[in-house]
């Protein structure tokens, strides 16, 4: 290979790489923490949509879950693989309606209410502002911040969370995944869509 070949595929390389570069997702939305937290709060209603899995050390399963949030009350839906309808839960956080094998429960304690009925603690009330990214006011937390200023680990209500990768969704950043842990109790989620609704 000559010479003026070298420059030739060396300066087509680097102008390939260049014009990549120009083309790679953006990955930050240049808001903080708090910044990002009162964008997300000034949002009432959204729906959000991806799949779970839960392992509680002595069952597994996993599915797709839809979440719509509207104002204080939520409409929670987890179905199983195929399609199987699995959990229904609706209605404001202190007073849960559940649906699931044809029965219907109407909750007035819900966590640990809910908590038995699946056999395994779902921690709803938190659970909002958890799948967007923040730890819940309403309870002490300890929190880890990555570089980017979203949060990478939080530790609040006996729940280990990692926030293992985020993604801009509507201008924002969004968790893509989260692992949480409750002792044996392990669940796994993946946001695969967010749209705010207002």
């Amino acid at each position: 290979m000559t010479h003026a070949t070298r420059l030739k595929l060396l300066s087509t390389l680097v102008l390939a790489g260049l014009s990549g570069c120009a083309h790679l997702p953006i990955s930050d939305d240049g808001l903080s923490y708090l910044q990002r937290q009162v964008r997300f709060q000034a949002i009432d209603s959204w729906d959000m949509n991806g799949r779970i899995a839960v392992d509680t050390g002595q069952r597994a399963f996993q599915g797709r879950f839809q979440w719509h949030q509207s104002a204080e009350s939520i409409e929670l839906s987890i179905r199983g693989p195929l399609g199987t309808g699995i959990l229904q839960v609706t209605g404001p956080l202190d007073k849960l309606t559940v649906r699931a094998q044809g029965k219907t429960w109407e909750l007035s304690d819900p966590e640990p209410e809910l908590s038995e009925l699946l056999g395994w603690w779902l921690p709803v009330r938190s659970m909002q502002a958890w799948l967007l990214g923040f730890s819940d006011p309403m309870f002490s937390s300890e929190e880890e911040f990555g570089p980017d200023r979203t949060l990478q680990a939080l530790e609040q209500r006996l729940w280990r969370l990692t926030y293992d990768s985020y993604k801009l969704s509507q201008g924002l950043l969004l968790p893509h995944r989260i692992d949480l842990s409750h002792g044996s109790l392990e669940l796994r989620v993946i946001i695969d869509r967010w749209r705010p609704l207002s």
